[in-house]
Order: structure tokens, then C-alpha cells, then sequence
């Protein structure tokens, strides 16, 4: 086989997995259920589906900010937020949300949160803040590699702090 040929077969299985991607659906299959028979689900995906499109992200967010109007507590909402904050860079909006995120987080849905917001807390300078939250977060999560990389950085970080 030839080269040439070889950056042709490379090119359209390039172009193959790029159509599937976009293709593919945004949610994971339980999340699309649950949108399909919860219309406060069904509007978070739809706004989320606006911010992370850029089809009118703003108007994704006012979305957002409506489904906690009527309900403070809606655990989903407050981790869209605090996810978009960080893309966003509002790490103080972020470090808010994530907070809300642990408080309501009854069933332990986000384990991630305690990571997410001991980063906005060290890029707050808030470092000590962010101890505390690591070691919760090394009892919530469940993979040996994650656990070891967030050990490696929480022992960096309390080095840092002495």
C-alpha cells in the first residue's frame, strides 16, 4: 500500500470519527430518558444544549437560572452553572456554584464537585480550603489513577502549605 493511499485511508477514518462525534448524542442515555419524562430536565438539556452549541448561550444560561427560581435546590442546575463558570473563567461564580452543588448533592451524584471546587479554592488562594476537600473527595471517588494523581496533588499542596 502505497503513501499515498495509507493518507487517504487516514483521512476519511479522521472524517469518519469527527461526523460521528458530532453526530452522537450530547447526554449519556439515562440523562436522555429522564429529559424525556421530567420537563425541568428537559429544559436544562435544552438549555445546555444552547450554551454548549453557542446556538444563544446567554439564553441557555437565563434558562438555567429560571429551573432554580423554581427550585434553589435542583442539584443538576447548580453543576451546569458552576461547569460553564469555569469555562467561562468566573472562578468565583464557579467556587458559589460548586458549594451549592455539595450542599444539595444528597445521593452523591457529583463526587466531582469536592475536586472542582478545591481547584477554584487554590486559584482563589484559598489553598487551605482546598485540603479538606481533596481528602472527601479521595473517599467519593473510586478510580485507583484518579485517587493517586489528586494524592500526588494533595501532598504537593499540603507540602505547599507548611
Amino acid at each position: 500500500m502505497s503513501s499515498r493511499t495509507t493518507q487517504i485511508i487516514l483521512v476519511a477514518g479522521a472524517l469518519i470519527l469527527v461526523i460521528g462525534l458530532a453526530l452522537a448524542p450530547r447526554l449519556p442515555e439515562d440523562a436522555r430518558q429522564k429529559a424525556n419524562s421530567d420537563p425541568a430536565a428537559k429544559k436544562l438539556s435544552s438549555a445546555v444544549s444552547k450554551v454548549q452549541n453557542g446556538d444563544n448561550p446567554m439564553e441557555g444560561i437565563m434558562m438555567i437560572r429560571e429551573l432554580l427560581e423554581d427550585d434553589s435546590t435542583y442539584v443538576d442546575a447548580h453543576w451546569q452553572l458552576a461547569q460553564f463558570s469555569l469555562t467561562s473563567r468566573q472562578i468565583e461564580n464557579a467556587e458559589f456554584r460548586f458549594e451549592k452543588v455539595i450542599q444539595f448533592d444528597e445521593n452523591q451524584k457529583y463526587p466531582e464537585a469536592y475536586f472542582w471546587l478545591a481547584q477554584t479554592k487554590v486559584s482563589l488562594d484559598k489553598p487551605q480550603e482546598a485540603v479538606p476537600l481533596l481528602n472527601k473527595y479521595l473517599t467519593l471517588e473510586t478510580d485507583t489513577i484518579v485517587k493517586n494523581g489528586v494524592q500526588r496533588m494533595l501532598d504537593q499542596l499540603e507540602r505547599d502549605l507548611e
